[in-house]
This record gives structure tokens, sequence and C-alpha cells, in this order.
């Protein structure tokens, strides 16, 4: 018997059909209560937005972080000295996720967002819902399969070899002596989007890509030996 050993690649691309905009609020100043109570009250308006935006659908979740401070020390010259005097200033901060399913409301609340004092986006993400990833990685499966027998019945083909058995199928990663043992992924999720200025204030364009879902397997296949008629 004869073994070849084959891999098969498929790939499903899909639209993003969930936003996740991830963003912070800070303040910095020389008082403590003053730069917390301006986080708290700037983070209690944008959580009490994303919970209305969750309550008309636009949204599927949100999630925040509690207020956290920092203190550090800044170094300033003294006008009167010439030395350099000690300021101590605080820094407060809380973040924010939001997931929408609306994209036009994410464009508007983005550009309502920007001329907020204090809030800074951090990042956009891009995801598929949990079905859809799931129906996109069982076809992306099937043709992978498909693909490690076309390919191991090609060899043996044109090697006079014969029709090609299934003797073994692995998942990317699983292989013994593949680089990065059990720790590879199978499955491959990539998306970006550009996103434009605001402009007039009312609006960010945004523009994601699409997303791409890979499967990568491997495959191991025998024939028998000729039989000469």
């Amino acid at each position: 018997m004869t073994r070849i050993a084959v891999e098969g690649q498929a790939k499903r691309t899909h639209p993003a059909e969930r936003g996740t905009v991830n963003l912070h609020v800070a303040f910095s100043g020389t008082l403590r209560n003053d730069v917390v109570e301006q986080v708290g009250r700037t983070h209690a308006i944008l959580v009490e937005q994303a919970k209305a935006h969750v309550s008309a659908g636009a949204a599927e979740r949100w999630d925040s972080a509690s207020v956290h401070s920092y203190v550090s020390d800044d170094r300033v010259k003294s006008s009167e000295s010439g030395g350099k005097q000690r300021i101590r200033r605080f820094r407060a901060s809380a973040r924010l996720s939001v997931t929408f399913m609306d994209f036009e409301a994410l464009s508007t609340w983005l550009a309502d967002i920007m001329d907020v004092d204090g809030v800074e986006i951090d990042w956009m993400s891009w995801t598929l819902t949990d079905e859809t990833r799931k129906a996109l990685q069982a076809e992306a499966r099937v043709e992978a399969a498909e693909e490690t027998v076309v390919r191991a019945q090609s060899y043996a083909d044109a090697l006079g070899l014969g029709p090609v058995a299934p003797v073994a199928i692995y998942e990317a990663g699983l292989r013994g002596g593949d680089n990065g043992g059990g720790n590879a992924p199978m499955y491959a999720m990539r998306a970006s989007a550009d996103m434009a200025g605001a402009g007039g204030g009312a609006h960010v364009e945004l523009q994601p890509r699409d997303i791409d879902v890979e499967v990568t397997l491997s495959a191991d296949y025998e024939t028998g030996p000729i039989v000469e008629g």
C-alpha cells in the first residue's frame, strides 16, 4: 500500500453582522474628587445611551468597567526660584464597549460621542453571529475535506495507484509533528474597517470589510497494490 498525505483548504466570506466600539473616558487634574466626578458623570451618560440603544434594538449588548484613578507627579519650572516644582496630578478613567447590530445607529452614535470632552475611541471590532459563523465553518469543513479527496486521487492517478481510501483527517495543528502542536487554530477569522471623519458631526462613515472564515485540514489516504488484469 502507498500512503498519500494531502492538505485541503476552504474559505467563506460574509459581511460583518456586529460592530463593537471600545472606548474610554479619561480626565486629569490636580483635584482628585473633581477628576473622578467628571469621569463618573460622563461615563454614566454614555452608559445610559448604550442602554437606550439596546432597548431600541440597535445594539445587542454593552459592557462597562468601574472608574479607576491614578496619581502622578509632574515637575514644572518654577518662575520664582528657577528650579522645578513638583505638582501632583490625578487621572481617572473608565471603559465602555457597545456591540451594535444597526450600523447606521453606530455611525450616528460615534459622531455624537466624538464631540464629548474626555471620550476617546480605542478600537472597533467586527464579528459574525454565532449561528452564521458556525454555518460558514460547517460549509468550509465539507469543501476542505472534499479537496483532500481530489488532491489525493490526483496524485494516485498520476502514479497509477488506483482509487484512494481515507485513513485519517486532522484539523490544523492536531497532526503529530505539525509546527505549533495542538495550539494552532482550525479557523481563521479576519475583518477590518475604515472609519472616516465625522465631517459635520452628524455621521461617521463606517466601511466594515467582509469577514473571512477559513478552514485548513490535512488527511492521509492509502491506495491498494496495483492489480494487473
